[in-house]
């Protein structure tokens, strides 16, 4: 089996999106220092956050449609143009003194919006790049190369921001914006049929929609990735009390959010050399390791066995995720990827910011350890999902063959 970087199409997507996730944090970084240096309250750059999140929920399902009507690659270049307009407006902004806070909740709403239009389009230009046999190393190279390109963007970004102001912060983002925009020209992309060219976009929405309720192995995979999600969206608000707790302080702080990092990025790179033939197994014993890393930090004695059971967590955390899209990859019909990625993208950043509201009530009634104890509960819980029989024949006939096996109404 040829291994997804001898495709130059593939190539030529991972660079670009490197170059987009690099650009994140030369957007963000700057963008939420000048509010805080603007208006010196943390709760306003906590609100600016809160806005890009719920533009997920509107826009997402949205472009799922428009990557399914065609030109997936036409709509990424799109957006990535509108992104770079917006960054000029922040940049003018911000030179001219006429930027104020209803002005960042705008642009910050309009980058959230266009980026999350693009999002289910990258997602499913990618299986049409490769064959159904490369799409789990696929995966694991291009979210091992995405997430360390996300990881440098904010340390770098950091470090622009104080050397070159936020302005000249703003510029570098622009530059890699139109970058990742220019690097797509070379790719291929080869055609799909569309049968919704013509068809209203709530109509083709319900249609995603109910691909994932009548297809059982789709939707728990939907499930399982918002519980996930309602894990580590409030897990930098935990971790700095539960630190407290284990008698730590800034230091361990840091250490334990640099566990569940340096966890995933190990569980990637493995991802990149193995080929997993049992994906119900994985997923049994993926949820059972994500349960007990979340689950037994209730109990932990000391810092060192929370650092083990985090760096676990993102172990497997990274196994589901790779092996989750791949199994997608492989059920989801190739005219209808876009718009169950754009429901799925939607949900997953939806649960954000109740994860985190969630997490401000229980902290009111119980403590630290006691909520890491209910995370690890319901975890385990939704582990039951892949006996089922429908999920269970469906991870057998995705070990069987390659080739996409087609679910749903």
């Amino acid at each position: 089996m040829n291994h997804p970087l001898k495709n130059i199409d593939f190539r030529w997507l991972l660079t670009s999106r490197v170059a987009g996730n690099l650009s994140l944090g030369f957007a963000e970084v700057p963008l939420m220092w000048w509010v805080l240096e603007k208006t010196g309250q943390a709760s306003l750059v906590a609100t600016v956050a809160l806005i890009g999140a719920i533009g997920a929920l509107i826009a997402a399902p949205l472009g799922g449609v428009w990557a399914d009507q065609g030109h997936k690659k036409r709509l990424i270049q799109l957006t990535y143009a509108a992104d770079a307009l917006v960054q000029l407006a922040m940049i003018w902004g911000i030179a001219s003194g006429n930027l104020n806070l209803w002005g960042v909740y705008v642009l910050v709403g309009l980058a959230s919006l266009f980026g999350n239009l693009r999002s289910p389009a990258l997602g499913a230009l990618q299986p049409l790049l490769l064959e159904p046999n490369q799409y789990q190393q696929g995966n694991a190279v291009m979210s091992l190369a995405t997430t360390l390109g996300m990881a440098a963007s904010f340390a770098l970004a950091g470090a622009a921001t104080g050397f070159i102001g936020v302005a000249g912060a703003l510029w570098v983002g622009l530059g890699l914006v139109v970058l990742a925009a220019l690097l797509l020209i070379p790719i291929r992309e080869p055609r799909v049929f569309s049968s919704i060219a013509h068809q209203q976009p709530v109509g083709a929405m319900r249609e995603g929609v109910r691909f994932i309720l009548g297809t059982p192995v789709v939707f728990w995979i939907v499930v399982i990735a918002m519980l996930i999600n309602l894990i580590l969206a409030p897990f930098g608000a935990l971790a700095a009390p539960y630190a407290k707790e284990l008698g730590g302080g800034a230091t361990d702080y840091g250490l334990l959010t640099a566990a569940l990092m340096v966890g995933q990025l190990v569980g990637l790179v493995v991802m990149n050399f193995i080929r997993v033939k049992n994906p119900f197994l994985t997923f049994l014993l993926g949820t059972w390791g994500l349960a007990a890393g979340v689950g037994l930090l209730a109990v932990a004695p000391h810092m060192v066995v929370a650092l083990t059971l985090l760096a676990g967590f993102g172990v497997a955390a990274s196994f589901m995720n790779v092996q989750a899209m791949t199994l997608a990859q492989q059920t989801i019909p190739k005219e209808m990827m876009g718009r169950v990625f754009g429901v799925l993208q939607g949900l997953n950043m939806g649960v954000q910011p109740l994860g985190l509201a969630a997490t401000s009530g229980l902290l009111a009634v119980m403590d630290v350890r006691s909520i890491f104890g209910v995370m690890g509960a319901l975890m385990l819980l939704a582990s039951l999902a892949w006996l089922q029989r429908p999920v269970r024949s469906a991870l057998k006939t995705s070990a069987a063959s390659p080739d996409p096996v087609l679910g749903g109404n």
